[in-house]
Order: structure tokens, then C-alpha cells, then sequence
């Protein structure tokens, strides 16, 4: 049988029998369990009841003892009436009725209906019913008792008539309509409580509200977070035993409104506290608290921000797009991979084109911090004053041209990721100072700013420089090399790995032809043979722009070596008269000329007889501008 939500307990079998027939005639849904005084009435309640329906002292009991909502049978005028009616046509002439206060409310009197018929109520008998029932029969020579299940057993005991005083039909419909109206409203006060928590549990601020006496109204699952609350609902509780933090404690008993304030929680969080006190009428009711861990509020700005520059903040490449046979370039990418579980900071050493940012995107995705933003910036490319702005960031009017609102700068936008800096042996020895504390604090500050930010973020460096012998010049920092190198790499240059030029034309082929959308084929790889000649001082960015250019330039679907040999000669042929060199202005009259020199031999691929034999000078010659003695 269904266990229905409203329980009807019967004191006596007269109510149970009228509450079946009113079930079979009504759409009233309710259980119904005759009550056994010898069994204790929570035993007799069923877990999923949520309203009792009773009447006289076992309602009454029910109340002190369970904490379900009770409704009371009611006794109508016309059932009293019936009752009296009753005795009295047995002849009793002084009749009493004795009834608990929730059946009839009237205070204890008598009342003189004729010479014949004499009624004494008695409604305030509480615990006592045996003691009154005596008095009446001793005191007031009463005759008969109409009164509940418990009195008229007594009255019998006695030797005298006992009466029960029944509900009749419509009581128990007003009862059951009763608790119906109090079912619905419980349900709708289940389901604003129910949505009020899920709101609360849904924010990521924790949440509590305090009555006036200190008790804990409401929290939320981020309190318990925040807090480090027991897992036990903590509702119900004081503050005071709840909290250890005294200066958190303070706060709540100050009774003032505290906004915005940083605190460090006992548990060593970081969190903005929102204290709001309630008054009413200049009376203390309470307080609400809003509490929001900073690390939090962080990580929300970063993926709104995320969101907004999701194009510059994702590393698209990992260690699976690695294409190389060479046995060291295997060694590089294990050490690397080992790299990618630490949180240290990591220095990329390599030439132009061998693979810098790929290392670095693909250590980022191998992290802790794959979930988190990648940031790229090339030192080299931006002056100290754009590089300083990009980097920190700066507020609204910190300098001519600044962003309306201001602008969050790279170390901000990395914020729980990783921040590649390539490039890093160009910037200034002014900007290394500022480069250092960022990474010493782990904080940063806007232009312009009064506040700090602090800023959880992996640094990943490369350069194609020796920071070592930029130290000895004085142009690099010792403390910040040393701050830097706790991991470093070497990439190894292409034309010292040919074994690797064959599988990376392929692999640059093919996203060339899917980019062009061309369709070319070649009978095996030593159609590629010519490209095992070449220098490759640029590295696999040479040779990628090679293949595109290979691929744009073919007239005819089938590739062959002669395709690639022209094209090889028309790279050297296009090195060799190139008129401009860019060298870099220097005090040092002799440390241009070699830079020049250099550069050249570059040109012929580092064909040093060539170019020799072009600038006739022997290579005697061109090994000393190469390497000038020093004074």
C-alpha cells in the first residue's frame, strides 16, 4: 500500500471506520493507522509523513513529541450537542465534560440548562484527568462523563457512565482540508528553500547570514570550501564555534558594514570581505557575509579575457608534432617532456627557425597548465616602452594614446598558464630589472597603478644568443640569467641532422598542398636529394617556405629532382645578389665589419671559397675579419 503524505491516527476505531468510508467518497489521499497507546507514537509515524491528523489528548501528545506539523480534529457544536443528547436520555441528570483545551476551548464552568440538567466543563485538565474525574465524582456527585478516550475509561473505572465525545463527518473533512492547505504550503516553502540553496550553492562567493544571537542562518557549499567548515550542516550553530580566524571574528561582532576588505583567512586563503549588518527599526537582526576567494576572482577575469583573445591565449602544438629521426634532436624532446612536469622556469637555446615556439607550446600542453592560457611575445619585435606596456599592462591616462578603461597586460592574461618570452636576450639591462622583480614577487603593477596584482604564471624563454656571453659584455643580468636557466634546452640546428630535411619536406608537403589545394605526386623521396646540398641556415623555416614556394611554383602534377634542383639554384642565386645587409650600429668599428662578414658568409651558404674568390681576399684574410683579435 502507498504510505500517502498526510497520517490520520485514530484514537479510537469509530474515527478509523468514518475515515474509510470518507476515503472511498472523497479525492482526500491519506494513510490511517488506529493508535496503540503501548506503542510509542514515532514507531507508528512512517518516514515519508509530513502532516498528522489526530484529535483530543493524542494530538496533543503527538505535538510535544514529534516535530511534524499536528492538526487537530475539530469537535462541532453539533457533536457536543448529539452527545448530551446521548446521556441524557439515559437519565442522567449531572453530567460532566471533560476535554483538553485543543477540543474545546472554553474555560472550566458549569451550566444550568434545568432543574433537571446540570453540565460541568472542565477543558483545563491537562495531566490530572484522573484526579479531576475523582473530584467531580466525590465534589460535584457527577453521574456521567463525556470527554475523550482516556477520561471515559477512567469514568467506567469509576463505576459510573462514560460517553465518548466523537468527531463526526465534516471535523474530519475540516481537518483534512487543514492539513492539505498545510502540505501545499510546506511544498512551496520546500521548493523556495530548495532554489534559494542552489542559487548559493551555484555562486562562487561563500555566503552566511547570522540571526541576532549569532546563529548561523545560511551557508553555502563555498563557505564550507572557503572555510574548511566540517562536512555536518553547521546551520543551527554559533559563529563563534564555527570560525577560528579572530580577525574574522571581530568583523562579524563589530555590527558594522566592512566592504571590499582583503583578508587572509586562517587557512591561509586569500579572500574580499563583504559584511553587511541588518537593522530594523535601529535594532540588531543580524548580518550577512559575502565572502570571494581572490584566486577565484582571477580565474574568472582570465576566462572572460580568455574568451575575448581565445585566438592568442591556445598552444596548438604538443610533442606528437615533432618530426625527426636524429638520435640528439630524440634526446632534446625527451628532456624537454621531463621539463614540461615541473613548474620551473625554462630557457630554450636555438638558431632562427629550429623550432623555439613549437618546444614551447608543446611543453605548455605536456603541463599541469594545459587547461590554462598560453601567451607568446617576441621581445625583439617591440620597443622597451611598447614591450613594458604589453607585458604589465597600464591604467586609464597613464600615459598620451592609453586605452580608455586601460588595458590588462600579458602577465595578466597568462595568469594560471605559461608566458613565452622569445627573444629575451634583446631587451634592455632597465627592462631585465623590471623583468626580475615581476619574477621574483609574482605580482605585477600596471603603469600608472597604485596596486599590485598577483600573477600565478609559468615563464618559458628562448633566444638564439649565448645570455652567457651577453653577461661578460655586460648587456645581460647574472640574477635574472639565473632565474631563468633552471631548465634549459639547445635545439640543434638542421644542416647538423640532414637525416632530418627528407621526413620534414614531407610534412611540410603535405600542409602546403592541403593549404594551396594542389594535388602533385613524385616517384620516391630522392626526387628531394638536391635539398640535402643546401645550408639551411634558416633552419625548418627555410626550408618550409621552400617547399611552399616549390609547391606554388609547379606547372605540372608530377614532381621531379630537376623541379627541386631548379629551385635550389634559385634560392643561392637569390642570396647571392642580395644588395642589403642589416647590421647592427655598433661603438666598436670592428665588431660591425664582422657582423658584415658574417652575414655574408651566410649569404653563400657558408661557401667561404666562393666568397672569397667574389670579394678577392684569401681565406686567411676572411678568417681574421671573421674572428678580430681584442684589445
Amino acid at each position: 500500500m502507498k504510505v500517502e503524505e498526510i497520517l490520520i491516527i485514530a484514537p479510537y476505531s469509530e474515527l478509523a471506520k468514518d475515515a474509510v468510508q470518507l476515503r472511498k467518497k472523497t479525492d482526500f489521499k491519506f494513510s490511517l493507522v488506529l493508535s496503540e497507546p503501548e506503542i510509542p507514537y514515532q514507531q507508528q509515524i512512517n518516514p515519508s509523513t509530513r502532516v498528522v491528523i489526530s484529535r483530543g489528548g493524542t494530538a496533543k501528545s503527538l505535538r510535544e513529541l514529534v516535530e511534524l506539523p499536528v492538526i487537530d480534529i475539530p469537535v462541532t457544536p453539533s457533536d457536543i450537542l448529539q452527545s448530551i443528547s446521548a446521556v441524557a436520555k439515559y437519565g442522567y441528570k449531572k453530567i460532566a465534560i471533560i476535554t483538553p483545551t485543543n477540543i474545546l476551548s472554553q474555560t472550566n464552568h458549569t451550566l444550568e440548562l434545568s432543574s433537571e440538567l446540570q453540565l460541568i466543563f472542565e477543558t483545563n485538565v491537562g495531566s490530572q484527568i484522573e484526579d479531576t474525574v475523582k473530584w467531580l465524582i466525590q465534589n460535584e456527585k457527577v453521574e456521567a462523563i463525556i470527554g475523550d478516550r482516556v477520561s471515559t475509561q477512567i469514568a467506567l473505572q469509576h463505576k459510573i457512565h462514560g460517553h465518548l465525545l466523537k468527531s463526526g463527518e465534516e471535523s474530519l473533512l475540516m481537518a483534512l482540508e487543514t492539513a492539505t492547505n498545510v502540505l501545499r504550503a510546506q511544498t512551496i516553502e520546500r521548493a523556495q528553500v530548495k532554489e534559494m540553496q542552489s542559487i548559493l550553492n551555484v555562486i562562487n562567493d561563500a555566503v552566511l547570514t547570522i540571526d541576532p544571537n549569532g546563529i548561523i542562518k545560511v551557508n553555502n557549499n563555498s563557505a564550507k570550501r572557503i572555510f574548511d567548515f566540517p562536512e555536518e550542516n553547521i546551520v543551527g550553530k554559533r559563529y563563534s564555534d564555527c570560525f577560528s580566524d579572530p580577525r574574522l571574528l571581530k568583523l562579524i561582532e563589530g555590527k558594522k558594514e566592512e566592504r571590499n576588505l582583503l583578508h587572509t583567512t586562517a587557512n591561509g586563503k586569500k579572500i574580499v570581505v563583504n559584511q553587511i549588518p541588518i537593522y530594523v527599526d535601529s535594532v540588531f537582526q543580524g548580518s550577512v557575509g559575502i565572502y570571494q576567494e581572490i584566486s577565484k576572482i582571477q580565474n574568472l577575469e582570465l576566462n572572460i579575457r580568455k574568451r575575448l583573445n581565445e585566438r592568442g591565449l591556445i598552444a596548438k602544438n604538443t610533442f606528437d608534432d615533432f618530426v625527426t629521426t636524429n638520435s640528439e634532436m630524440k634526446q632534446v624532446i625527451s628532456e624537454a617532456i621531463l621539463y614540461a612536469k615541473s613548474e620551473g622556469t625554462v630557457l630554450i637555446y636555438g638558431e632562427t627557425g629550429t623550432g623555439k615556439e613549437l618546444f614551447a607550446q608543446s611543453i605548455h600542453n605536456a603541463s599541469r597548465r594545459q587547461q590554462g592560457p598560453f601567451v607568446s611575445v617576441n621581445c625583439a619585435a617591440l620597443s622597451e616602452s611598447l614591450l613594458e606596456s604589453e607585458l604589465f599592462g597600464y591604467v586609464e591616462g597613464a600615459f598620451t594614446g592609453a586605452l580608455k578603461g586601460g588595458k590588462s597586460g600579458l602577465f595578466e592574461l597568462a595568469h594560471g598558464g605559461s608566458l613565452f618570452l622569445d627573444e629575451i636576450g634583446e631587451i634592455s639591462p632597465q627592462f631585465q630589472a623590471k623583468l626580475l622583480r615581476v619574477l621574483q614577487e609574482k605580482e605585477v603593477r600596471r603603469i600608472g597603478a597604485d596596486r599590485v596584482i598577483p600573477i600565478d604564471v609559468r615563464i618559458i624563454c628562448a633566444t638564439n644568443k649565448s645570455l652567457y656571453d651577453l653577461i661578460q659584455d655586460g648587456k645581460f643580468r647574472e640574477d635574472l640569467y639565473y632565474r631563468l636557466s633552471t631548465l634549459e634546452l639547445e635545439l640543434i640546428p638542421l644542416r647538423y641532422r640532414k637525416e632530418d630535411i627528407i621526413p620534414l619536406t614531407l610534412s611540410f608537403l603535405k600542409t602546403e598542398l592541403a593549404r594551396e589545394k594542389r594535388t602533385l605526386f613524385w616517384e620516391n623521396t630522392d626526387v628531394f636529394s638536391p635539398l640535402l646540398n643546401h645550408k639551411w641556415l634558416g633552419n625548418a623555416r627555410e626550408l618550409q617556405n621552400a617547399i611552399h614556394r616549390l609547391v606554388i611554383c609547379a606547372q605540372e602534377e608530377k614532381l621531379t629532382q630537376n623541379h627541386v634542383s631548379q629551385l635550389m639554384k634559385s634560392i643561392s642565386k637569390r642570396k647571392r645578389t642580395t644588395n642589403a645587409l642589416e647590421v647592427e650600429v655598433s661603438n666598436d668599428i670592428r665588431e660591425m665589419e664582422t657582423e658584415i662578414w658574417t652575414k655574408l658568409l651566410e649569404v653563400y651558404d657558408g661557401d667561404k671559397e666562393s666568397l672569397c674568390q667574389t670579394y678577392n681576399i684569401s681565406k686567411t684574410t676572411l678568417w681574421r675579419k671573421l674572428n678580430p683579435k681584442k684589445d
